[in-house]
């Protein structure tokens, strides 16, 4: 029986996806140069990879290149996130003005800023996740240079005046080791949070993400953040191991209402152990995944009632990640459960995910924490309970 070759472009276009998700990103820009119908069969695949996220540096060039992308109905919709960073330096092409205090004066009067908003308000309509990222210091202490913080209050103008229905907010002031940066609070507009827009905008909010190095300037304004929301699903919390993260999560206990809250994750901070249990109190009928890493309460007895607690009145948790904690008295130190391998529970990989983590001494092959989902989730918890000692 005679066969005859297939050209590529006349394979079918799910074969042709599959090859798309296999290539590297310069090897699909190659493909699609072959022909027209190939760039239609790996559109999808194109768009979703290089378009879901964009990002600017509100620089004349990053904001007339969303608009330009804004011109192509059939890209739009792939636009999911908006990244503010500091890439080339913030702010560069464009004249902004100041208030003498601090704050940009009228970001909303710049035809730029406004174009971005309608952009994001009429065209992509999809884009409702926002991430606001700082690595390095910021530096200028005088106001003569544009800031990422001054792009933290171009944000918040942007998503109230229109409003937006924000979705997901990513404010990360952080080195890529996830230590906390601090933000300059004399460039935001005072008492945002108190505006009625902004309420109604936040109340939108089901995924929240702060990392940054508390103070007692900074405080109030992550605090009303969280605080500020009604229906969040996830939260991340990275605020640095001090006496104001006490502070901050004692507030949150006490006042933050998650009744929807499936994900927590809580990143190098301090937390007393009453404030622990009652924050976690909050979350008993929703929290279905828990992650804490670097997360220092008062004693070893205190984080066994932390894990008896997870292990008797969380029926909806499925996943955990729990490394790195620290018992702060008599003497500060690092919980560490050296018999958790011998465990034959976690010798059975079949339907579960299983990961631990050990001591990076080599003295030592100590188990510091593990990360778990399955169906003994329980059993694990127990056993954390029991196995924890002070290294």
């Amino acid at each position: 029986m005679e066969t005859h070759p297939v050209s590529l472009p006349a394979v079918a276009v799910e074969l042709i996806e599959l090859i798309a998700d296999l290539v590297d990103s310069d090897d699909l820009r190659s493909l699609r140069l072959v022909c027209r119908e190939l760039q239609r069969k790996t559109f999808h695949h194109f768009a979703r990879r290089f378009f879901s996220s964009i990002k600017t540096d509100l620089s004349d060039t990053s904001l007339r290149r969303i608009n330009a992308l804004s011109r192509y109905p059939a890209l739009c919709p792939y636009v999911h996130s908006l990244a503010f960073g500091n890439y080339n330096g913030i702010g560069r092409g464009l004249v902004w003005d100041r208030h003498p205090w601090g704050p940009l004066s009228a970001p909303l009067e710049m035809e730029a800023i406004q174009s971005l908003r309608d952009t994001l308000m009429l065209k992509l309509t999809n884009c409702r996740s926002f991430f606001i990222l700082c690595r390095y210091p910021e530096g200028h202490p005088d106001f003569s240079h544009v800031t990422i913080t001054d792009a933290v209050a171009v944000f918040f103008a942007l998503v109230v005046d229109a409003p937006l229905p924000v979705m997901s907010f990513h404010l990360v002031y952080a080195n890529k080791c996830s230590q906390t940066l601090i933000m300059d609070m004399r460039r935001l507009p005072k008492l945002l949070y108190r505006q009625p827009r902004f309420r109604v905008v936040w109340g939108n909010l089901q995924k929240l993400s702060l990392e940054q190095y508390l103070t007692l300037d900074n405080f109030g304004f992550l605090l009303e953040l969280v605080l500020s929301t009604r229906n969040l699903r996830a939260l991340l919390l990275n605020l640095g191991s001090h006496g104001l993260a006490y502070e901050f999560m004692h507030e949150l206990a006490e006042s933050g209402t998650f009744t929807r809250l499936q994900e927590l994750a809580l990143f190098r901070t301090s937390i007393r152990a009453t404030d622990l249990l009652k924050l976690l109190g909050r979350l008993r009928g929703s929290l279905n995944a828990l992650t804490f890493y670097y997360i220092s309460v008062a004693s070893v007895d205190s984080w066994a009632g932390v894990f008896k607690e997870l292990r008797e009145n969380f029926p909806a948790l499925q996943r955990v990640s729990l490394s790195y904690l620290w018992a702060s008295t008599p003497a500060k130190g690092l919980l560490s459960f050296p018999d958790l391998q011998k465990e034959s529970i976690l010798c059975d990989p079949s339907g579960q995910h299983l990961n631990l983590f050990y001591s990076e001494s080599s003295r030592t092959t100590s188990v510091l924490g593990v990360e778990y989902s399955g169906s003994k989730i329980s059993q694990v918890l127990g056993l954390l309970q029991t196995a924890a000692e002070l290294t």
